[in-house]
């Protein structure tokens, strides 16, 4: 029996995936047609590595697309200081593909506030202080922001707590020391 009420849950990324592939060949259009095959291939191929589960879903697809998308920029910018700028402009294209399955990247102001809010739950103390932070952010912000920049954000507002932190007369020492 068909029922014809509207489905509610929102379209899986690999979903759409799969209808952007069909529509791509559809078109013809050849820049979309190849990046999202590799994607499909790429995703297929981690769904299958030890300790996935078996099956493509949307954090599996976010996380390959990203690595794709990254591998695509580093690719444009050796094409470019070749001076090979066709490639380069095809590799960007296929960029501009593989983004869609990307959430929206994050502003410097909400990764800041993000890693504060890291910090002020886990209260890190000591050496793996930074390790701990990276760890919980990187898989907040999964997707929406490059492992460096939340690395250099996290070490800053440690180094900043830190030294806060000191009291007043280990400072002085630390500086007649130096």
């Amino acid at each position: 029996m068909c029922d014809n009420r509207p489905v509610t849950t929102p379209q899986r990324l690999y979903e759409r995936l799969q209808a952007d592939l069909f529509e791509a060949r559809r078109r013809r259009d050849q820049n979309a047609l190849n990046a999202l095959s590799l994607l499909k291939s790429e995703a297929v191929k981690a769904s299958k590595e030890p300790g996935a589960r078996g099956l493509v879903d949307d954090e599996l697809l976010v996380r390959v697309a990203g690595t794709e998308l990254k591998k695509r920029k580093e690719a444009a910018e050796i094409y470019q200081k070749a001076g090979r700028e066709e490639a380069a402009r095809r590799e960007e294209a296929e960029g501009r593909v593989l983004r869609h399955y990307l959430p929206p990247e994050i502003s410097p102001e909400e990764l800041e506030a993000e890693v504060a809010a890291v910090i002020a739950e886990l209260n890190p103390q000591g050496k793996g202080a930074l390790g701990a932070v990276m760890k919980a952010a990187t898989e907040r912000l999964a997707g929406r922001a490059q492992g460096g920049e939340i690395a250099a954000v996290a070490k800053r507002q440690l180094d900043a707590r830190e030294e806060a932190a000191q009291p007043k007369e280990a400072k002085a020492r630390t500086r007649r020391q130096s």
